[in-house]
């Protein structure tokens, strides 16, 4: 039984829920993010979960969002899901996050958090001011991957299952502006839909670990899911608008600026402490 399982949830905190799972879809799905990002400081300070039960609840709104877009995408008429490619990406997620784990209490976080702060406002720079891929956006429809895309994908989901358990990111963080910057052919709509498709894997994974720990929060977790099951359809649609990839691009890079801002926080406190 999850630590959260008892707690109440009156209505004016599902209504909370709902809303913001519903936003935080809509911006994961356009982004080709799980959302976790925003979901758990809002569980961590807006609802008062302890850190890792916000951590595990926020991976129910992460699944939700991934399935969701991915489901939508699949039967969307400009699809860009290319379904090849997200096995690729799964398989190299699935034996990194195995590393990841193993190597954990290893390495020195610390540093690694700097480098990762460093690459992620990098990335976010690069995509906030280039517009060189702006006529790539919708290129998935007519990317056919070859066998080194297929390898080169293999190892981008490689690094990002690494990446989920040292640094506590999702591996959108890593898989999007990879993919972008290695097969500029797939397109910023590729790119994102990709990344979600391996994500509904990745995170299913993740809730299964995490259930058995009895971490979740079952109750704030399914008014959070379902709002993002709603916003993520939403995100979808809206980002295969005529011109609004362009505008996610720039999104992403913000959002990629903000998780480089937040390691370097976390860099700075731990030196404090």
């Amino acid at each position: 039984m999850s630590a959260g399982s008892h707690s109440h949830v009156g209505p004016g905190q599902r209504v909370g829920l709902v809303a913001a799972g519903f936003m935080i879809g809509m911006v994961a799905s356009t982004c080709g993010i799980g959302g976790g990002l925003f979901a758990v400081p809002l569980l961590h300070y807006g609802f008062r979960l302890p850190l890792k039960s916000a951590v595990a609840t926020s991976l129910c709104l992460v699944f939700a969002t991934a399935t969701s877009a991915t489901v939508t995408e699949a039967f969307h008429p400009g699809r860009a899901l290319l379904p090849g490619l997200v096995v690729s990406l799964l398989l190299g997620a699935l034996i990194g996050a195995q590393i990841g784990h193993r190597i954990a209490s290893r390495l020195p976080v610390r540093k690694l958090k700097v480098v990762f702060g460093i690459v992620l406002l990098l990335a976010g720079g690069r995509m906030l001011v280039t517009s060189g891929q702006g006529d790539l956006v919708e290129a998935a429809m007519v990317f056919d991957p070859s066998v080194t895309d297929h390898l080169l994908a293999f190892a981008i989901g490689l690094v990002a299952g690494v990446a989920v358990p040292l640094l506590g990111v999702g591996g959108g963080l890593v898989v999007v502006p990879c993919l972008l910057f290695v097969m500029p052919q797939l397109g910023y709509l590729g790119a994102r839909a990709s990344s979600l498709g391996m994500a509904t894997l990745t995170s299913a994974r993740s809730i299964f670990l995490y259930r058995k720990d009895g971490l979740i929060d079952w109750k704030r977790a399914l008014w959070f899911a379902s709002g993002a099951l709603a916003g993520a359809v939403a995100g979808v649609y809206w980002v295969h608008g005529s011109g609004n990839a362009f505008l996610a691009r720039g999104v992403l890079g913000g959002v990629l600026g903000l998780a480089g801002l937040r390691f370097s926080l976390d860099v700075l406190r731990a030196g404090k402490d």
